[in-house]
């Protein structure tokens, strides 16, 4: 059957838009639809920053490892516009480490670099898209003159949480229920044997059924801090609280809230 708007067919399709307009409203439905428009057509975000991001890519058809596919979804870059104004908003200390796990095609690495943080990281099984990310990395325009160092690493992501000491983590929907709660397993007891806090920022679609937010909501170990809908998507922001971690100055604090 054709697909159109992504990985959808058009009655999925159809069935997501009726799905948004009762839980969200018409104007949450409308920016979910320009946000797919301008991703999937018309890539104002990658034309902006001189970047190709865009598009659903199945990981089946990479190199990704036949064995470890149940474990993740399929590519799909986050909403750009939404990302860049939720870091503004968050406004974590510059001086942070920030992660992507599941980087893709590096779009989020791009927006964590020209945010400023100290060091950001993607980490991306398919070498394909390694390839691209950091090709992505080496061409993009942003308001900077100078990225901060950005890398790209082929390799799981549970060895690399295993060795990881970054403070900051972001994640857009790129695992399997069951696959990510093991991935979160593994950054609360690496944080906990560094005795330092880490700030989970996880993402996914509006209205996505089931949310895969309560990996960390069934969690002791994380607390949340912040919710923001926009761009037809929904952020949520969590910092590990193990009783074991030891406070720090310039944590995040603030009030839960919802925009659009």
């Amino acid at each position: 059957m054709l697909r159109r708007f992504g990985n959808h067919t058009v009655l999925s399709a159809f069935k997501r838009l009726i799905s948004l307009l009762r839980g969200a409203g018409v104007l949450n439905t409308w920016s979910v639809f320009l946000s797919v428009v301008d991703d999937r057509y018309l890539k104002c975000f990658d034309r902006r920053y001189r970047i190709r991001t865009s598009g659903f890519i199945p990981l089946a058809t990479t190199s990704f490892e036949p064995s470890r596919l149940p474990d993740a979804t399929i590519y799909g870059p986050v909403n750009g516009w939404a990302f860049r104004r939720l870091l503004k908003e968050l406004n974590l200390p510059r001086r942070l480490h920030f992660a992507d796990l599941g980087c893709g095609l590096g779009r989020a690495c791009v927006l964590a670099a020209e945010y400023g943080f100290e060091k950001v990281t993607g980490v991306e099984l398919a070498s394909e898209l390694c390839v691209m990310a950091r090709q992505n990395i080496a061409t993009c325009r942003t308001r900077l003159r100078v990225l901060p160092a950005v890398s790209i690493l082929q390799m799981d992501v549970l060895n690399f949480c295993e060795r990881t000491d970054d403070d900051v983590f972001f994640m857009f929907r790129p695992f399997s229920l069951e696959f990510m709660r093991v991935v979160v397993n593994t950054l609360t007891a690496r944080a906990s044997s560094l005795r330092k806090p880490i700030t989970i920022i996880y993402s996914e679609r509006l209205l996505l059924s089931p949310s895969y937010v309560r990996a960390f909501a069934e969690d002791p170990a994380f607390h949340k801090l912040y919710e923001a809908a926009m761009f037809g998507q929904v952020f949520y922001v969590s910092e590990c609280n193990s009783a074991s971690v030891d406070p720090a100055k310039d944590r995040l604090h603030k009030p839960v809230a919802a925009q659009s």
